[in-house]
């Protein structure tokens, strides 16, 4: 299997790294300010999935050949982390929850796509065996 142009999702995965930790950070150390409150308030932690999530789709942007959909992966995975990053910003309700929810959508259809090139590849690299087996 061969990776087209990877810079780019490298650089974003990296980001995105930076990023979850940054906000894991700021979770310890709201933690340590306000440890009575720690026990009483269910904190939703999405900063490491999201990570996954960018890796995943990060992965699979690799594995594509450059064409349109590899730029449209692109696009997606920068609106992913400018997302997540300024969702305060916008003013539209529980918007980081779907961009949440659109990366994991995005992440498995990822997954799902991935497999299914490594079973293509294992099924090639088995007939090229047999090929040469029979012509010796």
């Amino acid at each position: 299997m061969k990776l087209y142009n990877p810079l780019f999702s490298i650089i974003v995965i990296i980001i995105q790294l930076i990023l979850s930790l940054k906000d894991y950070y700021e979770l310890q150390e709201w933690k340590k300010e306000n440890p009575e409150l720690d026990s009483l308030i269910n904190v939703v932690i999405q900063y490491d999935t999201f990570f996954l999530f960018v890796l995943i789709i990060g992965i699979y942007e690799m594995l594509t050949k450059p064409s349109w959909f590899k730029i449209l992966i692109r696009i997606f995975l920068v609106c992913i982390i400018l997302g997540t990053e300024f969702s305060g910003l916008i003013p539209i309700e529980d918007f980081k929850s779907g961009i949440y929810n659109t990366a994991w959508f995005s992440a498995v259809v990822a997954i799902v796509l991935i497999l299914i090139r490594i079973g293509k590849y294992g099924i090639k690299k088995m007939n090229n065996r047999k090929l040469n087996k029979a012509s010796r």
